[in-house]
């Protein structure tokens, strides 16, 4: 059942606000991973004292940076593909909305480009 005109705006719109939404969490979140290796502000006090410790703590940070690139490339993905289909959408309807060319057919190698 294809969805009105106005319906679709909105539910496009919607996902544009979330996707826009998520990409500013996720930029605040790498900003901050970004701040804390810059910083080398690990946490765990005494504890890191320990190399498995240490290394646990840096993996976490790694890891929560890795977990933050993934989000902000799948919000980024969902702003691509709503702005890329509502573009390909209104290009169609550009197209579909034009009167209908008549040409000629194409004339084959070796043919004569006017034919009787």
């Amino acid at each position: 059942m294809p969805l009105r005109g106005d319906r679709k705006k909105v539910i496009r719109i919607a996902g544009l606000l979330v996707s826009a939404a998520g990409l500013a969490v996720a930029a605040a979140a790498f900003v901050d991973f970004v701040r804390s290796v810059a910083r080398n502000a690990i946490e765990g006090g005494p504890a890191l004292a320990s190399f498995p410790e240490y290394y646990r703590q840096v993996g976490a940070y790694y890891t929560r940076g890795f977990v933050t690139g993934f989000f902000a490339c799948y919000f980024l993905m969902m702003f691509a593909v709503i702005v890329g289909s509502w573009v390909d959408e209104i290009r169609k309807s550009r197209r579909a909305a034009r009167p209908a060319e008549t040409s000629a057919a194409p004339c084959l190698a070796g043919e004569p480009a006017i034919q009787e």
